[in-house]
């Protein structure tokens, strides 16, 4: 699927990650409102980027994983009329969550001479992650159709360690299956991922692998125990050029109600 104008020579990418929202607005996760910080992200991203070409959403979009919060979600970006995509999360719900083409198809999406894959890193009642063969299979295939492009692979888990005991427990297993894949093509640009809820930056074999902050709590960096932080929710944009050149940073809202709560001590 393009997105976008074939004459275009530069592209604006937003990923935002871990909404977890719930079933309903007024409802709290861990002290905070998710809805509340969720559309004060989305407003800042209208504000900065009102051309934004796509947002992708890099899992546990839901932390009430019901029908009504998948329905509400779609609703309320549907309205924006921006091409966007989202992927689940360890939070999320396969049977019913709103995949591009199928929960165990990798996905493309193109626009210009950049190509966006969707994966799917959740496991059924597990907190970590694990890319079935299938889709590693379809990944190489795709990687190899559209060798021509700039690829920005997408998932939700940490495909390397945080330095992080609690959250590293938590991280996509079978990360040496991916990076088989990945070591075998030379047009991946990027590795976009959330799970973490926090930025951060890694680079392996010439690829840049980044996390985003979550749009609501955000996770202590290199905390031994799970710990909550007090930087405000976030998202990541991405400049992308025609010749494959990037740039990226992460903008925080300026969100009045960031309040630790020492009592919460698991996820």
């Amino acid at each position: 699927m393009a997105l976008s104008n074939e004459n275009q020579k530069e592209w604006l990418m937003i990923q935002i990650s871990d909404t977890h929202l719930m079933n309903q607005d007024e409802l709290e996760f861990v002290h905070m409102n998710p809805a509340e910080t969720f559309y004060a992200v989305m407003e800042d991203i209208q504000q900065r980027y009102p051309d934004v070409d796509t947002i992708v959403h890099t899992g546990d979009l839901a932390q009430v994983a019901a029908p009504e919060t998948y329905e509400h979600y779609l609703h309320f970006m549907e309205k924006l009329n921006i091409p966007h995509y989202q992927i689940p999360g360890n939070h999320d719900d396969a049977a019913i969550f709103p995949f591009h083409e199928g929960k165990n198809v990798a996905n493309a999406v193109h626009f210009g001479k950049w190509t966006i894959i969707l994966l799917n890193s959740a496991v059924k009642n597990k907190v970590y992650g694990f890319i079935e063969d299938e889709q590693l299979e379809q990944l190489d295939q795709l990687l190899t159709q559209y060798k021509d492009q700039h690829i920005i692979v997408t998932c939700h888990h940490h495909p390397f360690e945080m330095h992080s005991q609690w959250i590293d427990h938590h991280i996509l297993k079978n990360t040496n299956h991916l990076t088989k894949v990945l070591e075998k093509h030379q047009n991946i640009k990027l590795v976009l991922f959330g799970h973490v809820h926090q930025d951060s930056w890694n680079q392996w074999n010439g690829i840049h692998f980044y996390s985003t902050p979550s749009t609501c709590v955000q996770f202590k960096p290199k905390s031994e125990n799970f710990a909550l932080d007090e930087e405000a929710p976030g998202y990541r944009v991405l400049h992308l050029k025609e010749n494959g050149e990037f740039k990226t940073q992460i903008h925080r809202i300026n969100h009045k109600n960031v309040k630790i709560n020492s009592d919460i001590s698991g996820y």
